[in-house]
C-alpha cells in the first residue's frame, strides 16, 4: 500500500463521516415532518450509477445509502455499477441519484485510494 495515499484518505475518511452526519440530521428531520404532518408520500426506488473500484467501497456506500433515513439500498448489481435505492419520499428521482453520488462517492473514492480501474473498463 502506498504511504503517499495515506493523508488523502484521512482527509477522505474525515469529510465522508462529516458529510454523513449532516445528511443524517438533515434526513432525520425530513422523515419526522413526514411523518408527524403525514402528506402523500412520492415513493421511488432509483438507479445510482457507481464508479467505485472496490467491493468494500461499494459495500460502505449502499451502507450510507440505507443508514440515512428515507432511503434504504435495495439490491447492487453483480458488476457493483449500479445500486438500486428506495425513496421515501422524491418529486425527482435523478436529481436524488446524482446528489447521492455527489455527496458519497467522491469522498469514498477518495478512501478507497489511488488504483488499478476495475477488469472490465480494461477489456472495453
Amino acid at each position: 500500500m502506498n504511504p503517499l495515499a495515506w493523508p488523502g484518505r484521512i482527509v477522505g475518511v474525515v469529510a465522508l463521516l462529516a458529510i454523513f452526519v449532516a445528511d443524517l440530521v438533515v434526513a432525520s428531520l425530513a422523515v419526522a415532518r413526514i411523518v408527524l404532518r403525514r402528506p402523500a408520500t412520492l415513493p421511488a426506488i432509483v438507479v445510482v450509477p457507481s464508479e467505485l473500484r472496490t467491493a468494500w467501497g461499494t459495500v460502505i456506500f449502499a451502507n450510507f445509502l440505507s443508514l440515512t433515513p428515507g432511503s434504504t439500498c435495495l439490491h447492487v448489481s453483480e458488476d457493483r455499477r449500479k445500486l438500486y435505492v428506495h425513496l421515501l419520499h422524491t418529486d425527482n428521482p435523478d436529481r436524488e441519484a446524482e446528489r447521492f453520488k455527489r455527496m458519497y462517492e467522491r469522498w469514498i473514492r477518495m478512501v478507497e485510494g489511488p488504483g488499478p480501474r476495475r477488469a472490465e473498463e480494461d477489456e472495453t
